[in-house]
C-alpha cells in the first residue's frame, strides 16, 4: 500500500491522460450517436449556442486534462527514485482507465485480445512492483 502512496502522482497522471483521450473523443461520439440533435429545444439561437457549448466544452476539458497530466507526471518524476517506473505506471494507468471508459461509456466491444492485453499490463505492473520491493529489501 505504501507503493501506491509513493507513486500516487503517476496514477493521477495516467488517469488525467485517459481523461484527455476521453474528452477528445466525446464531441465525435455525441455527433455520431446524434445526441445533440435530440436536444429538447426548438431550432432557436439558444439551441444553436447550447449545441456549440456541447462541442467546445469537451475540447476545453481535454486540454485541461492534458495539462494536469503533465503537471502530475512531472511531480511523479520529481518524487520517484526511478523514472522508468513512473513512466511505466503512468502509461499502464492510462491504458487501463481508457479501456474501462471506452467499454462502459462509449460501448466499445471488449474483445479477447483487449482483455488479454489488459491482463498482461496488470501482470507486468505486479512484477514491476514486486521487484521494486525486493530491491528495496536487499539494500
Amino acid at each position: 500500500m505504501d507503493a501506491f502512496y509513493k507513486y500516487r502522482y503517476s496514477i493521477i497522471a495516467g488517469t488525467f491522460a485517459a481523461g484527455g483521450s476521453f474528452f477528445g473523443k466525446l464531441p465525435t461520439f455525441l455527433v455520431e450517436k446524434q445526441y445533440l440533435s435530440h436536444l429538447p429545444l426548438n431550432n432557436s439561437a439558444y439551441a444553436t449556442s447550447l449545441e456549440y457549448v456541447f462541442r467546445v466544452l469537451p475540447i476545453l476539458l481535454m486540454i485541461l486534462c492534458n495539462v494536469m497530466n503533465w503537471r502530475y507526471f512531472l511531480k511523479a518524476l520529481q518524487t520517484a527514485e526511478q523514472t522508468i517506473f513512473v513512466t511505466v505506471l503512468t502509461t499502464a494507468t492510462n491504458y487501463i482507465v481508457s479501456f474501462v471508459l471506452a467499454s462502459f461509456i462509449y460501448q466499445e466491444v471488449i474483445t479477447f485480445l483487449s482483455t488479454i492485453g489488459t491482463t498482461f499490463i496488470i501482470g507486468g505492473l505486479w512484477f514491476l512492483c514486486s521487484s521494486q520491493e525486493i530491491n528495496k529489501k536487499s539494500k
